[in-house]
């Protein structure tokens, strides 16, 4: 986590599959200096039907800790969540998330991102924070949510999501949903996923799921993958991917949307 003192974002979101279920992780991750909030993914649940592997994680966490639930950071952003452990392919409640927060049908999942989007700040963006992304964004295996890993290829999107998205736009506009789980990489040898797409309600959606996170440039030199965005005057200005060197310097960089550009 050294590498974050010396790029300073101003704020760090995680998007999940972080731990496996290690609580040695989620206590490095609340020793961060700088605000963070997390939402956990599918791997991070564990494989503990209890629920008390993601109920470690949750205390941990305390106040970083995002589910369904709405944050406001510094006066300056909107952080929305949704719902926490998702393994994609429209709705599936795991036993663990069943153990802490009971049966949640999908209509009470769309229900709970809702209300938690009514107490927003209107004149703030608005940021929305899943594991999976929505569905209603592509089908094929190099769609942002794209099943890639069998045939036939399929959107593997969450329905609840997709939904409440579509709710939340009829009163204000969402800037960014960022998310991971459906790495870049694709399998099968199909070559890399598309990571970013804007709606036509202006909406941008970026997955931030490079995978590995590290590697080695042509110098042996270790870099660490981030997915870098900024907002001017409350508006998204820039995002990309970035490879960062060990001394903060950006070694490689992706560009996927500046301020004009669309």
């Amino acid at each position: 986590m050294r590498i974050l003192s010396l790029i300073k974002p101003d704020i760090v979101l995680f998007i999940g599959d972080i731990s496996d279920g290690s609580i040695k992780i989620i206590k490095k991750i609340n020793l961060i200096k700088i605000p963070t909030f997390v939402i956990l993914g599918n791997h991070d649940r564990g494989k503990d039907s209890t629920g008390e592997t993601l109920l470690k994680q949750i205390r941990v966490l305390q106040e970083k800790y995002c589910a369904w639930d709405l944050k406001i950071f510094n006066n300056q952003l909107n952080i929305l969540s949704a719902r926490p452990c998702s393994s994609g392919g429209g709705y599936y409640l795991s036993n663990e998330v069943k153990a802490v927060y009971g049966p949640i049908s999908e209509q009470e999942s769309v229900n709970k991102i809702i209300k938690s989007s009514e107490k927003n700040i209107r004149e703030l963006p608005l940021v929305l924070m899943s594991h999976a992304g929505p569905s209603g964004l592509g089908s094929d295996s190099t769609s942002i949510c794209g099943k890639d890993w069998k045939e036939p290829s399929c959107d593997w999107g969450d329905r609840d999501l997709a939904v409440a998205i579509s709710e939340i736009q009829k009163k204000r506009k969402i800037d960014l949903v960022i998310f991971g789980h459906m790495h870049n990489r694709l399998k099968r040898n199909q070559g890399l996923r598309n990571m970013f797409k804007i709606d036509k309600e202006g909406t941008a959606y970026l997955n931030s799921a490079i995978v590995p996170r590290y590697k080695k440039n042509i110098e042996g030199e270790l870099l660490v993958n981030f997915s870098w965005v900024e907002f001017v005057d409350s508006e998204i200005s820039h995002i990309s991917h970035r490879w960062y060197s060990e001394s903060g310097e950006i070694s490689e960089e992706e560009i996927l949307f500046r301020n004009g550009d669309f």
